[in-house]
Parts: structure tokens; C-alpha cells; sequence
């Protein structure tokens, strides 16, 4: 409980943080998993909240040493940005240290509520619970100041990108396949063409038995050619198909386990040696399939970052990947989503004509489009 002479206002906790964090940090909460108990006697009023993905938590920073706040503060503490107002940053040290966060809801049971990505340590006390309405929580076309966007690195600011993505669209359940040599057959046939085709071309396969590497063997190239019709390009695929069973059968004796387990440097490079297999479909395949670290560029991907002004129109693929593999860490599940809510994005928000005014990032894109 906390109370204000000047205005007699009484502030009453609502619940509890329990998490494994002890110390206040500056980064590194996305992936925290916390529960928030919450008073039995408020336990009615969580009614319904369990159907919302995410939710805003208000909450009290009680390890905050108290002492005289400054009206004055260099953004995140560093002496670049310029010296603004404090109601003009988000410093935990202000006149009510509330701190405010809106975090994915992963389950409620009773009063009981276990999120992910609260800001706070383990004993923080929570005030209120609010439940995240797009729409109503979100602006497209707000405005901030330059050193806002100029002054995070680039870490910071993927990985902003990255929650906002996951908080506006979820997540994107890639790749579908039913198994991994099925996901680097789809990684061929998708190149230039829309994955509705492809799942047909893969269906075909299936039905006429020929989705595994030794049946492609088998299969003349014509009739091959004819299965994977739906998906364009299907004379020069069926080539790249027949490449691909081909080396597998050399290299591993069709032993996807086998070959996955190798260095992950000399199986791309022993990948962009098959016909048909450039950057991109390698990475899909050590991605997707392999279950490699590796970050996917594609033309979607390149389109937001230059938008976004992370990345010059024409950079190398190389370059392009180096800007999320050399600032994110190295995790399989966030490449896979990341790339997987970068192309949602591009297609159905960042448009060749593009949707601003829908669009989770509106605010901090350089490139947005006002009118």
C-alpha cells in the first residue's frame, strides 16, 4: 500500500510477481515466464481475461531506491541522446515508480495468472490488469522523436520488431511440412511461387508415392514434371528435384538424420553445390528442416529492412543476414517465427503498396506513408 500526503490517494496492491528474477536488468526479458498470483478475493474478476492473448500489467518498481528524481534525463542513460523531460522517457526512477508492460497471457488458472515477457522482478507488486485490445492500444500513424529510433542499436531495435510482429500477428506455426525431407522438396518448389500451388504439388506427390529422395531417383523427369505442375516452373524444378535426390543419396545414403548432424558452414556449402539450391534455399532447409540457427533472407525480408532503413536497397544476402545473426542470439525458434512474421507482414500489410496505417511498425518506419 502506498500513500500520498498531498493528495491522500491510496494506491493497494492487487497481487504478486513470482518469477526466478532477483535483480532488476536492462535486457534479456522476452523469454521470462512469470506468475502473477493475484489477490483470492479478486479471483472473480479475472472472468474472461483467458480470452485475450496478451494483457497490460501495471505494477510498482519497490526495489527503486528512494531519493530526489531528476526532472532532466539522457534517454537509457546514455550521454548521446539529449537531454529531455522525464515524463518525455521511460526511467524507472519517476515521482511513482509505476512501471507498465504488455506481456502474452500463457494460462490462468484461478487466481493465478502465468505470462511471458513481464519487465519484473520476483515480489513486484502489481496494481492493475488490463486486457491488450488491437485497435484500441496500438497507433499507426504516431509520431516520436528521431533519437528514439536513432539511438537504439540495432539488437533493440529487432528486437522490438520482433515483439510487435509476435504481439500483432502470433505466432505463424512454420514450417508445414510432415517431415524434414518433405520441408527442403518445399523449399525448391516454393521459389517463385505461391505456397497454395506448392502444398498442391507436394500433395501430388504424395498420392503418386514418390516424397522421399529414393523415389525421385526412380521417377522419370517427365512424369515428375507432371506431378509438380501446379507450382510453375515445373520442367527446370523437376530438374532441381532429381539434383537434390540425387546428392542425398551420395552424400548421406538418403540419412537425413545423419546429414543434418554435421557442421552447419560445410553443409551449406556443400548445399549451394546442388543445382537449384542458392542462399535462400539453403538457409530454408538448414532452418526449417535441419533445425539450424540460421536466418532466412528472402525479398520480403529485404523490403522491410530497407523500409525500416536497416538495410541500403541492392546490400548482399550475406549483409542482410548478418544484420539479424550478428544482433540476435542464435535461436532456432525466434529465427523461424521472426522470418515467419516478416513475411506476413510483407504480404499482407508492407505491400509493394503499402498498408501503413494497418501496420504494427507504422511508428517506427521512416519510410511510412501518412496519407
Amino acid at each position: 500500500m502506498v500513500a500520498t500526503r498531498k493528495s491522500r490517494m491510496t494506491l493497494k496492491a492487487i497481487g504478486k510477481v513470482s518469477n526466478e528474477v532477483t535483480q532488476p536488468r536492462r535486457q534479456g526479458w522476452e523469454k521470462v515466464i512469470s506468475e502473477i498470483v493475484i489477490d483470492s478475493r479478486l479471483t472473480q474478476a479475472l472472468d474472461g481475461l483467458d480470452g485475450f492473448s496478451h494483457i497490460k500489467v501495471l505494477f510498482w518498481m519497490h526495489q527503486l531506491a528512494a531519493g530526489e528524481v531528476p526532472l532532466k534525463v539522457h534517454p537509457r542513460g546514455d550521454p548521446e541522446n539529449p537531454l529531455v523531460g522525464l515524463f518525455a522517457t521511460r526511467s524507472p526512477r519517476r515521482p511513482n515508480p509505476i512501471g507498465e508492460t504488455t506481456v502474452r497471457l500463457l494460462e490462468r488458472r484461478g487466481n493465478i495468472l502465468r505470462v511471458e515477457g513481464l519487465d519484473a522482478v520476483c515480489g513486484t507488486p502489481v496494481v492493475d490488469i488490463k486486457p491488450y485490445i488491437p485497435g484500441n492500444d496500438s497507433v499507426a500513424d504516431a509520431r516520436v522523436p528521431s533519437w528514439v529510433t536513432q539511438s537504439r542499436g540495432i539488437g533493440q531495435r529487432l528486437e522490438e520488431i520482433y515483439r510487435r510482429l509476435m504481439d500483432g500477428y502470433g505466432p505463424q506455426h512454420w514450417w508445414p511440412a510432415e517431415d524434414p525431407f518433405e520441408v527442403m522438396v518445399g523449399a525448391i518448389l516454393t521459389q517463385s511461387a505461391a505456397w497454395g500451388n506448392v502444398e498442391k504439388a507436394i500433395a501430388s506427390l504424395k498420392e503418386a508415392g514418390a516424397l522421399s529422395p529414393a523415389a525421385l531417383r526412380r521417377l522419370p523427369l517427365a512424369d515428375l514434371a507432371k506431378l509438380i505442375r501446379p507450382c510453375g516452373y515445373y520442367n527446370a524444378k523437376a530438374l532441381k528435384l532429381k539434383a537434390l535426390a540425387q546428392w542425398l543419396g551420395e552424400s548421406c545414403a538418403d540419412d537425413l538424420e545423419r546429414l543434418f548432424r554435421g557442421d552447419t558452414a560445410a553443409l551449406r556449402g556443400q548445399m549451394l553445390s546442388i543445382h537449384g539450391i542458392g542462399d535462400e534455399t539453403a538457409d530454408s532447409i538448414l532452418l526449417y528442416a535441419a533445425d539450424k540457427p540460421v536466418f532466412v533472407i528472402d525479398a520480403y525480408t529485404r523490403r522491410i529492412l530497407s523500409r525500416l532503413g536497416l538495410a541500403p536497397v541492392g546490400v548482399s544476402y550475406a549483409a542482410c543476414q548478418a544484420i539479424f545473426m550478428d544482433s540476435l542470439p542464435a535461436d532456432i525458434g525466434l529465427f523461424n517465427e521472426y522470418h515467419a512474421l516478416l513475411v506476413y507482414l510483407a504480404k499482407n500489410v508492407c505491400c509493394r503498396r503499402p498498408r501503413c496505417r494497418e501496420c504494427c511498425l507504422a511508428d517506427i518506419c521512416p519510410s511510412r506513408v501518412t496519407e
